[in-house]
């Protein structure tokens, strides 16, 4: 929920998500268990290769 609010490449995400998606019930809390979902796979690759987060390598839109 934090990622969905404070991070400025996870906002932009975030709201490109749900860009005209506003009227459907529960959207926004199905598009932030995708969030966390890519924020586990993100963390899990980081742990696995031992590197630091590089915001350049995110995909988000």
């Amino acid at each position: 929920m934090i990622a969905s609010t404070r991070n400025r490449e996870f906002v932009v995400w975030f709201t490109h998500k749900l860009r005209d998606r506003q009227r459907e019930k529960g959207i926004q809390t199905k598009m932030r268990v995708k969030l966390s979902a890519k924020l586990l796979i993100i963390a899990w690759t980081l742990m696995k290769k031992r590197e630091p987060l590089n915001p350049n390598y995110l995909n988000l839109q």
